[in-house]
């Protein structure tokens, strides 16, 4: 077990994420203070509410932060110590102290998505209106106003970049010189639009994605199109993942997987799954495996079926059996760690 209260995570530093009517410093299921002002994204990261998280950082109390539910503080329990953590010392306190910029952005503002799964939404999301103008705005603030600030952009954590209107042009008609310091770009998504020939109406932004994660769920053609990816078709992603695992841009790949009750028991098969895809490259990649978290899809009761980590449901035993088929497999991140126990593991 590594100690939190040696460790600053940075991220509440750098990072925010953008929603319609939110601004986040983390995952808002990780760490849930809205800091919000009303007025720009800027003036929300350098917020009263933004210096109080970054705070409780600073003195090791976590206490806005969910370790529960956050795979890296969770991971810490379990030895592991993720690279967005740094020692504590004189040092990094004093830089840490000091006012910091936004250098990472997560698009969340767009929740357009060709897919309905369950765990996300309650149906089918396509913005028009002054929904789309919202997008636009937004965007507009990060080409004329963070642009020459930012180094990496998170496209996108609450829908899919490819099917997303605006999301797709930004990418398409992204031009380099304007964002001097970027470094990195990093797709988020279902995989099912991402085809060569998407990939190659965007030359111009090819070499900056760098990582990206493709949410999945499943390890079979039942589960992922009639259970947790309505609108997916199997056969569709597993050709295009033959093609986006192969991307020599790629450095890093993960592939992600809520678990749940309609699909606990293909963990394993899903971690071989992918496993099969990189036989022959050497890259790095990982498997995350996540508790599902109700975002106002499900009645409370329809939650409680779902959640087989839970020591009450049902299933939880038939679960824990298949945790402990993972649990030790390289390449594999999860939030579970508050279920069994390790020995200290750093990496």
């Amino acid at each position: 077990m590594i100690n939190k209260e040696d460790y600053i995570c940075t991220t509440p530093f750098s990072y925010t994420e953008i929603h319609d009517k939110n601004q986040f410093l983390c995952c808002p299921s990780w760490l849930s203070v809205d800091i919000w002002d009303g007025n720009s994204i800027e003036s929300s990261f350098l917020s009263k509410k933004s210096k109080q998280v970054r705070e409780s950082i600073l003195d090791g109390s976590y206490k806005y932060c969910d370790e529960v539910v956050c795979p890296y503080l969770s991971g810490l329990k379990r030895g592991t110590l993720s690279p967005r953590f740094v020692k504590k010392n004189k040092k990094t306190i004093k830089h840490y102290t000091k006012p910091q910029q936004i250098k990472i952005v997560n698009f969340c503002f767009d929740r357009s998505c060709n897919f309905q799964c369950p765990s996300c939404r309650q149906g089918l999301i396509n913005y028009y209106g002054k929904d789309r103008d919202g997008v636009e705005k937004k965007l507009k603030e990060i080409n004329n106003v963070l642009s020459d600030k930012i180094n990496t952009i998170y496209l996108s954590g609450s829908a899919d970049p490819f099917y997303s209107k605006s999301f797709r042009k930004f990418l398409q008609e992204f031009k380099a010189s304007k964002f001097p310091n970027m470094y990195r770009i990093h797709i988020h998504t279902n995989g099912s639009l991402w085809t060569q020939s998407m990939w190659d109406t965007m030359k111009e932004v090819q070499p900056y994605i760098r990582t990206c994660e493709v949410s999945i769920d499943a390890s079979k053609q039942d589960t992922y199109e009639n259970k947790t990816r309505i609108g997916g078709k199997w056969n569709i992603l597993l050709e295009n993942l033959k093609f986006i695992t192969k991307i020599k841009t790629i450095e890093w790949y993960c592939f992600s997987f809520v678990v749940q009750d309609t699909n606990y028991t293909e963990m394993y098969d899903f971690y071989k799954m992918i496993e099969e895809y990189f036989k022959d490259r050497k890259v790095r990649w990982e498997v995350k495996l996540t508790q599902i978290v109700n975002w106002d899809t499900f009645t409370d009761e329809q939650f409680k079926l779902k959640t087989v980590h839970d020591s009450e449901h049902k299933e939880h035993k038939n679960f824990l059996s298949e945790l402990d088929k993972v649990n030790d497999l390289p390449n594999i991140v999860h939030n579970f760690s508050h279920l069994i126990k390790y020995q200290k593991r750093i990496i």
